[in-house]
């Protein structure tokens, strides 16, 4: 059986684990922790990465990550290959340290997304190493509610500022939220998962069945007759996500917003300055995020697969 294809563009959101090779350890010694960190700040800088949240379990970790380029393949060969070198020669051994190459889910849905720093942050609680996220020292939960980061390398902000309006309401509220879920049985974080990310998974375009609010005054019709409101129902019904978040500004680079403006555009023949008013961005920025979907349809075939659904 050959290889999954990876899904990669410029934007992408992922959640990366990779473990040790018949589930045993990659990390034995604080020191190779360190070790995997210094090399984790030197992937952020070198593949372009921002890197919201990671936790360094004993036999697996787990990144957060967003890619600036379509380069996470070229970024983890890099990292996981120099680790288990670094590792393999301090140990006298030989061998794969890492089982198969790595797993990463492309994340889409933003309501959830906000939720999985803290699935990650919740890991060594629900291995039973500790009773709170805040005594283990290889996540980024502590970079979360202190007021300093201890990585220059660590983006935490955009979680973060979902969580309250000041900094200090922030850290505040994001560790009572974590704490809250610490409790929640393993059903829970499933179907979490389950729901997370779109992966190269297609949903068959239609409309949701009973009533819907009305997105917005400004989605009702353009020019040309276009029922917009049905037309980013049905973009949201084939990307799973909420049909409201086609419309926050700040899922701007989520791959369901960039296709709603490819839809509304290329198959409903809206003027470019009335997807704009929609969306409530400039014209500029729907030309450039279409620009940017034809490119992850060129990528990806699933990409192409899914907005051919939309095609009517």
């Amino acid at each position: 059986m050959g290889r999954p294809t990876r899904v990669e563009f410029p934007g992408a959101i992922h959640h990366v684990t990779a473990r040790g090779n018949d589930r045993k350890a990659i990390f034995f010694y604080d020191d190779n922790r360190k070790n995997f960190l210094d090399l984790l700040d030197r992937a952020a800088s070198r593949f372009r990465l921002e890197i919201f949240a990671f936790c360094l379990m004993t036999n697996h970790y787990h990144l957060f990550l967003r890619t600036a380029e379509p380069n996470l393949a070229a970024a983890m060969k890099w990292l996981n290959g120099l680790y288990s070198a670094r590792l393999n020669r301090s140990r006298n051994r030989s061998g794969h340290l890492f089982q198969n190459r790595y797993h990463s889910v492309l994340v889409t849905k933003e309501p959830h997304w906000l939720h999985l720093s803290m699935y990650l942050h919740l890991n060594p609680v629900r291995a039973g190493m500790v009773q709170d996220p805040c005594e283990y020292e290889w996540s980024s939960f502590r970079d979360y509610i202190q007021t300093r980061s201890r990585f220059d390398w660590l983006c935490p902000q955009e979680v973060l500022s979902q969580y309250g309006a000041t900094p200090n309401e922030q850290r505040r509220q994001y560790r009572r939220d974590c704490l809250g879920f610490a409790g929640v049985g393993p059903s829970f974080w499933k179907q979490l998962l389950s729901e997370v990310g779109l992966g190269v998974q297609v949903v068959r375009a239609g409309r949701a069945s009973g009533p819907s609010p009305p997105l917005s005054h400004k989605s009702v019709s353009d020019t040309k007759g276009t029922d917009v409101e049905t037309e980013l129902r049905r973009v949201a019904t084939v990307f799973r996500v909420e049909p409201l978040s086609l419309l926050r500004r700040r899922s701007r680079n989520f791959p369901a917003r960039l296709a709603a403006y490819y839809h509304l555009v290329e198959h409903c023949g809206m003027d470019v300055r009335a997807v704009a008013k929609t969306m409530a961005v400039s014209g500029s920025a729907v030309s450039r995020g279409i620009s940017r979907f034809k490119k992850m349809m060129e990528s990806a075939p699933a990409w192409k697969k899914a907005i051919h659904a939309l095609k009517s």
